[in-house]
């Protein structure tokens, strides 16, 4: 992986709602620890390096 996962993930959110309403439209919600904690991330970082380490969108682009 070429970044760090700290540097990809950013901040985490404890709770999805708050993660829903600071994402924009592009970006996708994901969640690696059964919906504990969020982050807010490209489609793109998610399907390069993330979705091969567990995490799961919880919330779409667009949505």
């Amino acid at each position: 992986m070429a970044n760090n996962l700290t540097e990809l993930l950013g901040a985490p959110y404890e709770n999805l709602i708050e993660a829903q309403v600071d994402k924009s439209p592009s970006e996708l919600v994901i969640s690696n620890n059964s919906g504990e904690t969020y982050y807010i991330v490209t489609p793109e970082v998610y399907e390069s390096d993330l979705k091969h380490q567990g995490f799961e969108i919880v919330v779409s682009a667009g949505e």
